[in-house]
Protein backbone atom coordinates (compact mmCIF):
# COMPACT_ATOMS: atom_id res chain seq x y z
CA UNK A 1 0.00 0.00 0.00
CA UNK A 2 2.61 2.57 0.85
CA UNK A 3 4.49 1.85 -2.49
CA UNK A 4 2.84 4.94 -4.01
CA UNK A 5 3.87 7.35 -1.80
CA UNK A 6 7.68 6.60 -2.20
CA UNK A 7 9.67 9.48 -4.57
CA UNK A 8 8.24 12.29 -3.72
CA UNK A 9 10.35 14.99 -3.68
CA UNK A 10 10.22 17.18 -0.15
CA UNK A 11 8.35 20.31 -0.35
CA UNK A 12 7.65 22.75 2.57
CA UNK A 13 3.10 22.63 2.56
CA UNK A 14 3.24 20.78 -0.40
CA UNK A 15 4.94 17.01 0.04
CA UNK A 16 6.39 17.44 3.77
CA UNK A 17 6.29 14.86 6.56
CA UNK A 18 3.17 15.36 7.66
CA UNK A 19 1.64 16.08 4.52
CA UNK A 20 3.26 12.67 3.42
CA UNK A 21 1.39 10.93 6.18
CA UNK A 22 -2.54 13.17 6.15
CA UNK A 23 -2.48 12.52 2.12
CA UNK A 24 -1.19 8.81 3.10
CA UNK A 25 -4.69 8.57 5.52
CA UNK A 26 -7.00 10.31 3.21
CA UNK A 27 -6.44 8.11 0.00
CA UNK A 28 -5.23 4.56 1.52
CA UNK A 29 -7.47 4.66 4.93
CA UNK A 30 -10.31 7.14 4.12
CA UNK A 31 -9.49 8.86 6.95
CA UNK A 32 -9.24 12.72 7.02
CA UNK A 33 -7.61 15.06 10.08
CA UNK A 34 -6.77 18.74 9.92
CA UNK A 35 -3.39 19.60 10.48
CA UNK A 36 -2.02 22.60 12.77
CA UNK A 37 -1.27 25.97 11.44
CA UNK A 38 2.55 25.85 10.40
CA UNK A 39 4.97 27.63 8.50
CA UNK A 40 6.03 26.44 5.13
CA UNK A 41 9.22 26.48 5.83
CA UNK A 42 12.05 24.66 8.03
CA UNK A 43 10.30 27.66 10.71
CA UNK A 44 7.68 25.02 11.25
CA UNK A 45 9.75 23.22 14.04
CA UNK A 46 9.47 25.94 16.14
CA UNK A 47 5.76 26.26 16.92
CA UNK A 48 5.61 22.13 17.42
CA UNK A 49 6.86 21.24 20.76
CA UNK A 50 6.27 18.21 22.31
CA UNK A 51 3.01 19.48 24.38
CA UNK A 52 1.16 21.64 21.56
CA UNK A 53 1.83 17.76 19.09
CA UNK A 54 0.13 16.15 22.07
CA UNK A 55 -2.52 18.44 22.21
CA UNK A 56 -3.22 18.67 18.83
CA UNK A 57 -3.13 14.85 18.38
CA UNK A 58 -6.05 14.53 21.06
CA UNK A 59 -8.14 15.83 18.97
CA UNK A 60 -8.58 12.60 16.47
CA UNK A 61 -6.15 10.44 17.84
CA UNK A 62 -4.75 8.15 21.00
CA UNK A 63 -1.69 7.78 22.20
CA UNK A 64 -0.25 4.40 21.72
CA UNK A 65 2.68 2.62 23.37
CA UNK A 66 5.93 1.74 21.21
CA UNK A 67 4.98 -1.70 21.86
CA UNK A 68 1.34 -1.36 20.76
CA UNK A 69 2.27 0.33 17.75
CA UNK A 70 0.24 -0.90 14.56
CA UNK A 71 0.70 -0.31 10.85
CA UNK A 72 0.06 2.76 9.90
CA UNK A 73 0.36 4.73 13.37
CA UNK A 74 1.73 8.06 13.36
CA UNK A 75 5.25 8.45 15.14
CA UNK A 76 6.36 11.83 16.05
CA UNK A 77 9.93 12.42 16.93
CA UNK A 78 11.80 15.09 19.04
CA UNK A 79 15.10 17.16 19.33
CA UNK A 80 17.46 15.92 20.99
CA UNK A 81 18.54 19.60 22.16
CA UNK A 82 14.88 20.71 22.74
CA UNK A 83 11.35 19.93 23.46
CA UNK A 84 10.18 20.12 20.00
CA UNK A 85 9.14 17.97 17.47
CA UNK A 86 11.51 18.18 14.61
CA UNK A 87 9.90 14.94 12.41
CA UNK A 88 6.79 13.06 11.79
CA UNK A 89 6.79 8.97 10.10
CA UNK A 90 4.35 6.77 9.23
CA UNK A 91 4.90 3.13 11.31
CA UNK A 92 5.42 0.38 9.17
CA UNK A 93 5.68 -3.09 11.12
CA UNK A 94 7.61 -4.31 12.37
CA UNK A 95 10.13 -1.89 12.26
CA UNK A 96 10.13 0.57 9.47
CA UNK A 97 8.67 3.74 8.76
CA UNK A 98 7.34 5.42 5.86
CA UNK A 99 8.72 9.17 6.24
CA UNK A 100 10.47 12.49 3.67
CA UNK A 101 13.09 14.60 4.98
CA UNK A 102 13.83 18.05 3.89
CA UNK A 103 16.42 17.84 0.69
CA UNK A 104 14.87 14.28 -0.24
CA UNK A 105 12.52 11.90 -1.46
CA UNK A 106 9.59 9.74 0.32
CA UNK A 107 11.20 6.24 1.26
CA UNK A 108 10.56 3.63 3.43
CA UNK A 109 13.55 2.95 5.90
CA UNK A 110 14.44 0.90 9.32
CA UNK A 111 13.95 2.57 12.52
CA UNK A 112 17.41 2.65 13.21
CA UNK A 113 19.46 4.00 16.53
CA UNK A 114 18.87 7.72 15.54
CA UNK A 115 15.42 7.72 15.16
CA UNK A 116 14.46 5.11 18.45
CA UNK A 117 16.33 7.82 20.20
CA UNK A 118 14.23 10.30 19.28
CA UNK A 119 10.76 9.25 19.37
CA UNK A 120 8.34 10.66 21.12
CA UNK A 121 5.07 9.42 20.30
CA UNK A 122 3.00 6.74 18.59
CA UNK A 123 -0.59 8.23 17.66
CA UNK A 124 -3.35 6.02 16.87
CA UNK A 125 -6.78 7.56 14.80
CA UNK A 126 -9.54 6.86 16.56
CA UNK A 127 -10.77 5.45 13.26
CA UNK A 128 -8.17 3.20 13.03
CA UNK A 129 -9.14 0.94 16.10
Amino acid sequence: MVQKYLGFTHSYGEMDCIELIRQFYKQELNINFPLPTYPKSNEWMKHFSAESVDQWASTCFVKVKLTDAQNYDVMAFKSEKSNLIIHFGLFLKPTKMLHIEEGGVSHVETLSDYWVKRIHSFYRHVNMG
